[in-house]
């Protein structure tokens, strides 16, 4: 190839942008500055050739100063623009180039900060977008877990991707992470061949819902939805929504209705049988036999009252169990309010031949249902003096603790075997005889008394008597005082 004439050389400079004149400026500048003034104040040629032949000595420096011009029209504005890509690439943003150096690049770093003022503003319109997503799926995974169902999301392998809290107390959360984990191997029983055999049909395309009721997963019992998640794109399965609702409460609280109609009518049976033949008995007197009269006249009263009180025990008992009891929670004495209900069975114990002592500490404070206490204080002291014999004594202390108060009732009667002692509290459950001995009444009202103790945050139980027979002991949290003001 042979070498370029002046004139290709002076186009490709224009090509380029880069001036002629300053390139020029810049050789004489490296030539020398007396060559400069000697060109321009009209010196003769042979002062001229005398400096040029100088100026060859500055070659290098002619060669130098051309390269830093172009270095600085062509080089720099480049490596600025390369460097501000990388800041694009790396952080999403770059600084705006000015558009310096050859006129030639003047376009290129104009279009280069229009593409970076483009590019920065569907950054901003995607975090925007991104942030919507991320608010949209905190309200969804905040109402997810607020729910008490137990909810997963299974993909189209089976596998957990999403469960909330509910969820993850009914599957083996225990054994660490479930996501990824297949949500048959986290359950268990019946439930798990429920899980399995309903994902398989909605894969199956057999249905798009199924829904099984009143399936075991150990000692709890579930009711089971799985869905299908639609997809608004053909042919894209995003998985399936299982949810699980615990409905074991609901048996319990169906068998606690089956075992109190079931005892109840075998309860209600005695009272009941009692007035039917009294009162056709009544009907086949005449008023001469008053005497005979007044005396089926009292069995009807008192086997109605002992309905009524029947009837009373077993509708709180449902209340209680059944979580629609309304509790009070006032500060109460519990000393004077052993002591009123001492006063009011004093008559009773005296009518049985007992005597009763009682030993209360003043400073016992408690937050609770005063008139729910006194209730159990009645029960237990009715107890207490039904099976203690006559001469016999009922005693009853309060004693204040730091953070306890405790009240035991305790009585010089038979006592209860330790095997017994827990069952006692049980429904129903009377210790004796049923044949021979058989208590009045339906066996609540210790199982009553445990409950009300326990809704006030207390604890009873049962235990030998100080004066032979059995004692009855529970205790409470004591009221926190109130802050003295400073």
């Amino acid at each position: 190839m042979g070498e370029k004439s002046p004139k290709q050389t002076r186009a490709g400079l224009d090509d380029l942008g880069v001036r002629k004149s300053r390139l020029l400026a810049a050789v004489a500048v490296g030539a020398g500055l007396p060559a400069a003034m000697a060109w321009g104040t009209g010196a003769t040629p042979a002062m001229i050739g005398a400096v040029a032949a100088a100026g060859t000595v500055s070659a290098g420096a002619i060669l130098l100063a051309g390269f830093r011009y172009l270095h600085g029209t062509l080089v720099q504005p480049l490596q600025l623009m390369a460097t501000a890509m990388d800041d694009l690439r790396t952080r999403g943003r770059a600084p705006r180039l000015v558009e310096a150096g050859a006129p030639l690049l003047h376009p290129m770093l104009r279009r280069f900060n229009q593409a970076c003022q483009s590019i920065e503003q569907r950054e901003q319109l995607s975090q925007a977008n991104l942030m919507s997503v991320e608010v949209a799926f905190d309200r969804v995974h905040s109402v997810l877990q607020s729910l008490r169902e137990g909810v997963l999301v299974v993909d189209v392998n089976g596998r957990v991707v999403l469960a909330n809290r509910s969820a993850r107390q009914v599957v083996h959360a225990d054994v660490g992470p479930i996501e990824g984990r297949p949500l048959v191997d986290l359950v268990e029983g019946d439930l798990q061949q429920a899980v399995r055999t309903g994902m398989e049909r909605i894969s199956a395309a057999e249905a798009e819902e199924i829904r099984s009721t009143d399936i075991a997963n150990g000692k709890r019992i579930f009711d089971l939805n799985i869905v299908q998640v639609q997809s608004t794109r053909p042919d894209h399965d995003f998985g399936k929504v299982v949810v699980l609702v615990d409905v074991t409460k609901n048996h319990e609280v169906n068998k606690l209705k089956d075992d109190l109609l079931s005892s109840i009518s075998h309860e209600l049976r005695t009272p009941l049988t009692n007035m039917c033949s009294s009162s056709e008995i009544l009907t086949t007197m005449d008023p001469s036999q008053e005497a005979d009269w007044r005396e089926f006249v009292g069995i009807l009263a008192t086997e109605s009252h002992r309905l009524k009180d029947l009837v009373d025990d077993v509708m709180l008992y449902s209340q209680i169990e059944t979580g629609r009891t309304e509790w009070r929670r006032d500060p109460t004495d519990v000393a004077a309010l052993v002591t009123r209900s001492m006063a009011k069975a004093r008559p009773a114990c005296e009518r049985a031949g007992l005597g009763l002592t009682v030993s209360a500490d003043g400073r016992a404070i408690a937050t609770i249902d005063g008139e729910r206490i006194a209730e159990v204080l009645a029960r237990v002291l009715d107890n207490a003096v039904k099976f203690t014999p006559r001469g016999g004594s009922v005693q009853v202390q309060v004693t204040a603790h730091d953070d306890l108060i405790e009240v035991a009732i305790a009585d010089s009667g038979p006592g209860i075997a330790p095997e017994h002692r827990q069952r006692v509290f049980e429904r129903f459950s009377q210790i004796g005889d049923v044949m021979t001995d058989k208590p009045k009444g339906a066996g609540l009202g210790l199982a009553i008394c445990q409950r009300i103790v326990d809704a006030m945050g207390g604890t009873m139980w049962c235990e030998d008597s100080p004066l032979g027979g059995a004692q009855f002991r529970f205790v409470l949290p004591a009221a926190t005082p109130a802050p003295t003001a400073a």
